[in-house]
């Protein structure tokens, strides 16, 4: 049982439920899918990931999952849909379709099939790939967009490479926790503005 990171966990649950809330379901469904992909994975396993630390161990494998689920088809998601917003168009309901449906055939590749070198490398790629979009959003004159993207694409870095740069102590357990959870606000934020046209 380890309190402070099952707090901590619960923070980053309760952010991705604020985003997906606030952000995330009033846009187009097709984007709308494709961040989800991400989110509520990230939410589910944050949500079990907590019940682990406070002591339910069958709380862990679920939590586990989620995690490989948000990490491999979220992460190719999170393309499509940070390749939505950039561009300023929707996929089609089928094409974003097409996108979760290759993210899980990636994840079966790993999950069935054991292709190890799948979760070390799509998040990666897709890191890459978002970090670009940014970039873009930038050239563009999309600023506020821009900026979040690559905000949030760095919290997710620092989350994913956190051993290697702050160590193996034990706090790094929470500060994964709240790194995502500063990279999922960050994802809110880029969005704003597409929420505030829809509304208007």
């Amino acid at each position: 049982m380890n309190l402070i990171h099952g707090l901590s966990d619960i923070i980053l649950a309760l952010a991705g439920i604020y985003v997906f809330f606030r952000y995330i379901n009033p846009l187009e469904f097709s984007s709308t899918v494709l961040w989800e992909s991400f989110i509520l994975s990230v939410v589910v396993a944050a949500v079990f990931g907590a019940l682990g630390f406070f002591g339910f161990e069958k709380a862990i494998p679920v939590s586990q999952f989620f995690q490989t689920l948000a990490t491999i088809n979220g992460a190719i998601g999170l393309v499509g849909a940070t390749a939505a917003l950039v561009s300023g168009s929707d996929f089609s309901r089928w094409g974003s379709y097409a996108i979760i449906a290759l993210g899980f055939v990636f994840f079966a590749l790993y999950e069935v099939f054991d292709i190890r070198p799948i979760f070390f490398w799509v998040p990666i790629v897709c890191m890459i790939f978002v970090l670009f979009l940014g970039l873009f959003a930038l050239i563009k004159g999309k600023f506020q967009v821009g900026l979040w993207i690559i905000a949030g694409v760095t919290f997710f870095a620092l989350g994913s490479f956190r051993k290697e740069i702050f160590g193996d102590a034990d706090f790094t357990v929470s500060l994964y926790h709240l790194l995502m959870a500063a990279g999922v606000l960050s994802i809110g934020m880029a969005n704003s503005g597409a929420v505030l046209a829809r509304r208007d």
